[in-house]
């Protein structure tokens, strides 16, 4: 085992992790009546592997052990921590912490033996398989014609895909495809699907406008690290980052970027959301609104006039432009408040300004900022809700 586990002075519950004398995360512990809540974070730490997650995970565990438990309650929202663990026996659905008795937790299979192998078919069977036990119900898709497998390996940048049909309501249904990898999460795409779906459910009339997402590098935003998805209008489809879905690269996602111009922040979701579902929320906007538009383009324009409202100004075009010194101070003050309660990120347009007042709103747990309460009323009744139809 790589990793070791050190009592951090004054905090008896808390363990500090090491790998090669290296700082990697933390571990806390408690044990109660047999029963053990563990949560574990992971740094961005230079040289880490994923079987250093799975150490991490194993060694809190033995901890537990020592300390009386025969029972895991693991409290984590991280994807790759909760992989491991899933690799190694504790189960659980959705955004609800793990568990698993003591005694059943064990060594993994070796990395990649459920996916690897020559029947791509038997994987996407396993892929959809696994999502069903998580609460998602899914198909595997049928395999494309050669020339299509081609096409998508070229245009995707990440070789044999993976293919799933996820049924939303009865007859409509979108696609989701993964790179055919050893190291997939299928939590991961099991979050995106869950979304996804409730999200069409909520607006079924702007749905079409998004049948399949791609985990794949198409666009130079996805090779480069710079974005965790982008949304493609003239196309029904979003491609989002396979850092989402497999350890290797949610790893390198993990890693601060070196080089090209910092990002602004985005908005992070409140618990237990996390960074795929917020992302897949706003990629979604993107579609619904441009959809919404096109037949009811004079309410796109007074949904962004009231949220403007909301802000002291007369448009969301307005709080947008308030960056500049020589805005007016009503500008300025938006913009203020728009990256304060919303993110800095949504301060560079009103296209994503708009995304990221629905992720925070969509993703919500508890009373949301002001101006993300006001947007959700404006969606409710400009967009309100209703059942979908074949």
């Amino acid at each position: 085992m790589t990793v070791e586990l050190r009592p951090v002075p004054g905090h008896p519950d808390l363990l500090e992790a090491r790998v090669h004398d290296v700082e990697v995360g933390a571990v806390r512990l408690e044990v109660t009546g047999g029963l053990a809540r563990m949560a574990a974070q992971v740094d961005p730490t230079p040289g880490l592997e994923s079987q250093d997650i799975v150490d991490l995970v194993l060694a809190a565990v033995a901890r537990a052990k020592e300390g009386g438990a025969n029972e895991v309650e693991f409290h984590c929202e991280s994807l790759l921590l909760r992989h491991a663990a899933r690799q190694l026996g504790l189960g659980g659905a959705l955004r609800v912490p793990l568990r698993a008795r003591i005694d059943d937790i064990g060594r993994p299979t070796p990395a990649g033996t459920t996916v690897r192998g020559s029947d791509q078919r038997a994987r996407r069977s396993w892929l959809s398989a696994t999502l069903n036990e998580l609460g998602v119900a899914s198909t595997p898709a049928r395999p494309s014609r050669s020339l299509g497998r081609l096409a998508t390996r070229l245009s995707g940048g990440v070789g044999d895909t993976l293919d799933v049909v996820v049924e939303w309501a009865p007859g409509r249904t979108f696609t989701i495809s993964v790179p055919d990898r050893p190291d997939i999460m299928p939590e991961g795409v099991a979050l995106t699907a869950d979304t996804a779906a409730a999200v069409f459910r909520r607006f079924p009339d702007q749905a079409n406008a998004t049948k399949a997402i791609h985990f794949d590098k198409a666009e130079h935003g996805l090779k480069s690290g710079r974005y965790a998805g982008v949304a493609q209008l003239s196309v029904p489809s979003i491609h989002l980052t396979i850092g989402f879905v497999t350890t290797e690269f949610f790893i390198q996602m993990m890693q601060p970027r070196s080089t090209g111009t910092p990002r602004s922040s985005s908005a992070r979701p409140s618990s237990p959301y996390i960074a795929v579902d917020a992302t897949v929320a706003h990629e979604l906007w993107h579609q619904i609104e441009s959809a919404f538009e096109a037949r009811h383009y004079a309410l796109g324009m007074e949904l962004r006039h009231q949220v403007g409202l909301e802000l002291g100004v007369q448009t969301l075009e307005h709080a947008v432009k308030g960056a500049s010194p020589k805005a007016p101070p009503a500008w300025q003050s938006a913009y203020r408040r728009l990256a304060a309660e919303v993110s800095p990120y949504a301060t560079t347009n009103a296209r994503e300004a708009t995304a990221e007042l629905f992720k925070l709103w969509w993703c919500r747990n508890g009373p949301p900022a002001p101006v993300v309460a006001r947007f959700g009323e404006l969606v409710d009744q400009m967009l309100p809700p209703k059942a979908p139809t074949d």
